[in-house]
């Protein structure tokens, strides 16, 4: 279970039938009280950030009372931080999965990957993740608005500043959510699909390094999507994929680049690796970009501009998965 950046009060409410996933009010049964649960880490997120500004020289307030304010503007200010933390708790919304093992095609307790498990992520910060990767701002992609997640039970570690994000109504954004559930459950027809949105979910999930390592993992999903038969394919197949603002010659170049960039990281051979990244830079970027060697090295700005013209493909063609995978299956056949 995972507690939204949102707020209201609303009874169970199905986002996806298919994923057994659903948002409500935080439940306040008397064996899963979580509303208390929430409170006292609301107040030790507080005592936290008391102690990061003491820390930085910066002056105290109130992060309780300024969420407060965003979810209840026009009520009168209870007398004590207690009694705010309490309020809060009282908006609080959830996600959470909820289904019959006969409903779904994964199994039991022993192989059901949404399954709660003390080791694992909560399934439903994977779900936010994909939503957030998907949802970022892409020419040609239009998918509903995303939610984040404040708290999760089974996340050991949380930003302090991440407790008091949002402050925003609920209803905002369940009608959003219900847009993301449609397109999962029209994409999971077959036990396949819920292997390949398990495989999504896990490669998107809480990557945001731009380094080789997410180069070598975008262009691995491109190929999954794209290859048919040898990953040359992408050559032609990726351009259509990346950005248009560039010529379509100038796309297959880069998809070119891409690939030779790719396979220089997976034999090892870094001198070529460095000399390609070095010409991609002379090519797409020198002139068009200001760069601060203080922030990153030249190589690594490259590596970054790579990785995220990667994930905007990767998401125009998430994109079509969802809303029409035929097209996309039709583009990997090559037309055949």
């Amino acid at each position: 279970m995972v507690v939204l950046h949102i707020y209201g009060e609303i009874c169970p409410t199905c986002i996806s039938k298919k994923l057994g996933l659903f948002i409500a009010s935080l439940p306040e049964e008397e064996d899963n009280n979580w509303k208390e649960e929430l409170v006292q880490e609301l107040q030790y997120m507080e005592t936290v950030d008391d102690l990061h500004r003491s820390r930085l020289g910066l002056p105290l307030k109130s992060q309780i009372a300024e969420l407060y304010k965003k979810i209840y503007p026009i009520s009168e200010k209870p007398t004590s931080i207690s009694a705010m933390a309490h309020a809060i708790a009282d908006k609080m919304i959830c996600m959470y999965f909820h289904y019959e093992y006969d409903d779904m095609l994964l199994g039991g307790w022993e192989t059901n990957c949404f399954d709660g498990r003390c080791c694992e992520e909560d399934y439903a910060e994977k779900i936010i993740d994909l939503m957030t990767f998907l949802s970022y701002p892409t020419e040609g992609v239009s998918f509903p608005a995303s939610v984040q997640w404040v708290y999760s039970s089974n996340h050991d570690e949380i930003n302090h500043h991440r407790m008091f994000w949002g402050g925003d109504d609920a209803a905002l954004y369940i009608e959003e959510l219900k847009r993301w559930g449609k397109l999962f459950d029209d994409f999971l027809q077959a036990e396949n699909d819920y292997y390949l949105f398990d495989f999504i979910c896990n490669a998107l999930h809480k990557d945001n390094e731009y380094n080789v390592y997410h180069l070598l993992k975008a262009y691995s999903l491109c190929q999954l999507f794209l290859e048919d038969e040898r990953e040359a394919e992408l050559d032609k197949k990726l351009p259509e994929f990346l950005n248009d603002s560039y010529s379509m010659e100038e796309r297959e170049k880069m998809a070119l680049y891409f690939r030779q960039i790719r396979n220089k990281i997976a034999h090892g051979d870094f001198i070529e690796f460095n000399k390609k990244i070095e010409e991609y830079t002379k090519q797409f970027m020198d002139g068009h970009f200001d760069f601060d060697y203080s922030e990153y090295s030249r190589p690594n700005w490259a590596i970054s501009n790579i990785c995220c013209a990667l994930d905007d493909a990767l998401r125009k063609m998430l994109f079509m998965l969802f809303t029409d995978r035929n097209k996309l299956e039709q583009i990997k056949r090559g037309g055949k």
